[in-house]
């Protein structure tokens, strides 16, 4: 009878405790949700939720993102892992550099008025090729392989934010990284749609050395 009864209790705890994890991450925001998993991604506590075949039935009629990550096509940076989330959580919009165009912008619109999203995370990384080539390329000679390369050195170059960084200061690299995540993020903040229906623009950077996200 002894038994019966600390199974019982044993049940009624972990019940209590499931039911209160469960509430916990109902009142995450968004931005909680992805700092969150980050630091289990990191500690090496990763959930890995939503990655069987469950969560992909679950999503085959309707995607319900809770916010859309504009990164780095670079192979080091993929979201889902890093901010330990899984299918059908984020929108994730990739490119080489993490810049902005129309097709980001209509791509990123989308997932705001016809999936509403809330959150719009702008991810820069340490050791961006994109960036790193622009820099290298002191004499701005953009069209000297006349590829489509060029043109994202040539944005990369158009950014006001880059512009303002004095090319002697310490660490020049660096700050056109953060520099050049934060003119996607200015951008995208001044969009009509966007402060139409009060999304938040937040930004990030990624290491690529140690697996942290930390805000800009």
């Amino acid at each position: 009878m002894k038994k019966v009864v600390i199974l019982f209790v044993s049940l009624i705890l972990l019940n209590s405790c499931q039911n209160e994890a469960a509430d916990k991450s109902r009142k995450e925001t968004g931005y909680e949700k992805l700092m969150n998993g980050n630091k289990r991604f990191i500690e090496g506590q990763s959930l890995n939720i939503h990655h069987d075949l469950k969560a992909v039935t679950n999503s085959s009629k309707k995607q319900h993102p809770f916010a859309v990550v504009l990164t780095c096509s670079d192979s080091r940076v993929d979201p889902d892992i890093i901010f330990d989330q899984g299918i059908g959580d984020l929108f994730v919009v990739k490119n080489a550099g993490n810049v902005i165009s129309d097709i980001d912008f209509g791509t990123i619109e989308y997932a705001v008025e016809h999936l509403n999203v809330k959150l719009i995370v702008v991810m820069g990384h340490t050791d961006c090729g994109a960036v790193k080539a622009f820099v290298s390329d002191k004499n701005k000679c953009f069209k000297k392989h006349h590829t489509h390369i060029d043109d994202i050195l040539s944005s990369i170059d158009h950014e006001k934010e880059i512009k303002a960084i004095p090319k002697i200061s310490d660490n020049y690299l660096n700050s056109c990284i953060k520099a050049n995540t934060l003119h996607a993020a200015i951008s995208l903040s001044k969009d009509e749609l966007i402060k139409e229906h009060h999304v938040q623009v937040v930004q990030l950077l990624y290491d690529v050395k140690n697996g942290k996200v930390t805000p800009l």
